[in-house]
């Protein structure tokens, strides 16, 4: 039987100046996932309006499971806003009022050997609670992507996820604000002090760790590679990072996926797997 994953947060538009396209991290996390072999179920919500639909249909022809994607007919779709710097970068406008931020979640959480959120998935009230639900009603493996978008975040919520993570992605500048929410150090001892059995730190262009809390850290350098967009990196990265810790148990390996599986992304455009 394939491995299932059951995976909650956003999945928007992203608008840039020339085009509109389907992402979120949760939904490229679910489709990389489904590209492993996994069944991947997505937990979120999205208005009644064309971009729901086109979210449903590149989902869809990824093999995403959207059996608790749920419609809502007042509020829409969720839409983010990119703008592109001159010397590069990129800022980030995350619009509300949308719909994911009302996601209710299934009563009964269907059978799963990954629970996969993001700390974005709780900047309201309502999403919040249906995270919470989920982390008191599942006995699976828990993944925990930090990804701190100003204003969206604040101390609690960082604090809450670090405690539910078994294993926990954050960059390494996200650390220091982690660290600061728990009232720890920022150092990887520290953080697994606050719960989490695995922690990644992910550097960019200098690679990444991962570290449990009794077997040491293992270490991987990025390759050398021609980058064409690195949107959507961080999300491949994660799921070769769960399908190697779940499906092969290695750290050492699940890292060296899980650096594959981004590098193979930012060669390209967009954060979808092939």
């Amino acid at each position: 039987m394939s491995p299932r994953a059951l995976i909650f947060g956003e999945v928007l538009i992203d608008q840039f100046p020339d085009d509109r396209v389907v992402a979120g991290a949760p939904l490229h996390v679910a489709a990389h996932l489904a590209a492993l072999g996994w069944h991947s179920s997505l937990v979120t919500r999205l208005g009644d309006d064309s971009d729901g639909a086109d979210i449903r249909s590149k989902a869809a022809a990824h093999g995403v499971d959207l059996t608790y994607v749920e419609t809502d007919h007042d509020l829409p779709t969720g839409t983010v806003t990119i703008t592109l710097h001159e010397g590069g970068g990129h800022s980030f406008t995350i619009h509300r009022p949308a719909a994911w931020d009302a996601t209710v979640g299934p009563v009964e959480l269907p059978e799963h050997e990954v629970l996969y959120f993001g700390t974005l998935a709780m900047r309201d009230d309502r999403s919040r609670e249906a995270v919470a639900r989920a982390v008191v009603a599942s006995c699976a493996f828990t993944v925990v992507d930090i990804n701190l978008r100003p204003p969206d975040y604040d101390s609690g919520t960082i604090a809450y996820a670090v405690k539910a993570a078994d294993l926990l992605k954050v960059s390494d500048e996200e650390l220091p604000i982690v660290a600061s929410a728990l009232g720890v150090a920022p150092d990887v001892e520290s953080v697994h002090a606050a719960g989490p059995e695995w922690v990644c730190i992910t550097r960019g262009g200098d690679g990444a760790l991962l570290s449990h809390r009794k077997e040491g850290v293992s270490r991987v350098t990025a390759p050398d590679v021609g980058v064409v967009d690195t949107v959507g990196a961080g999300d491949a990265f994660c799921a070769g990072l769960i399908h190697g810790l779940v499906v092969g148990g290695d750290g050492a390996a699940a890292l060296d996926l899980a650096q594959s599986t981004a590098s193979a992304i930012v060669q390209r455009r967009g954060g979808f797997p092939g």
